[in-house]
């Protein structure tokens, strides 16, 4: 009997997700090589100019796609994912005290989570906040001759740091994603868009028994009709 699987995250969702994703590793390789000498010395003076065009142009769907596939392909489902990550209780908090031993694979007992578990709620604030600071700090970066001297000085620092602590949230991201084995079927609501019941019921329990009692009630409704 093949294993019951669930919608996790719709068509929309993940296209915004990987929009994201790809257009900022794009943005952090190339920008790489203009803030670090040794690797524009490897790519030399044409792919140094190269790697300029392409971070430029790639500002466009960074700033906009995302945000546009949201609003437009799925409103409610945004919404809902900012309300949670915006909405922390007692169980969040003792997840995130807990987390750090889950992370590097030691055993720990793991208050129950919504559609979101704490770390990803935090994970989801930092980039959101992260992505923010990218988008002012990189266009005034690139229109730096119609934004006064002292503005380009502040933003080069914070855009290169803000870069950096991005790029480590990405990584381990990733890792949890691909390399971790407790989480990393969670890889597969972001492919296919569901996950297995099991991995629902395991790290998304109180999501898990919302979804089951919404589709029990839909069928009860269903049978009364």
């Amino acid at each position: 009997m093949p294993e019951e699987r669930v919608e996790r995250f719709n068509l929309a969702e993940r296209l915004g997700h990987w929009s994201h994703g790809i257009t900022f590793v794009v943005l952090l390789l190339t920008g790489s090589a203009l803030v670090f000498r040794s690797y524009a010395g490897l790519i030399g003076p044409g792919g140094l100019r190269l790697f300029r065009s392409i971070h430029h142009v790639m500002a466009y769907p960074f700033t906009f796609l995302t945000v546009i596939i949201l609003l437009l392909g799925t409103p409610r489902t945004a919404g809902q994912w900012l309300k949670e990550c915006l909405t922390w209780g007692r169980d969040d908090l003792r997840f995130i005290a807990a987390f750090p031993r889950e992370f590097f694979g030691l055993k720990v007992q793991l208050p129950e989570q919504g559609k979101f578990n704490a770390g990803e709620k935090l994970n989801s604030l930092l980039t959101i906040a992260g992505s923010i600071l990218m988008v002012v700090t990189g266009w005034i970066l690139l229109l730096r001759d119609s934004v006064a001297p002292a503005l380009v000085a502040w933003a080069l620092p914070l855009h290169s740091a803000g870069a950096l602590v991005m790029g480590g949230v990405i990584l381990g991201h990733i890792y949890l994603a691909l390399g971790h084995p407790n989480s990393r079927e969670s890889i597969n609501g972001m492919l296919s868009g569901k996950v297995s019941a099991r991995f629902a019921r395991e790290h998304h329990a109180r999501w898990y028994r919302e979804l089951k009692a919404g589709g029990n009630q839909g069928k009860k409704q269903q049978k009364i009709a």
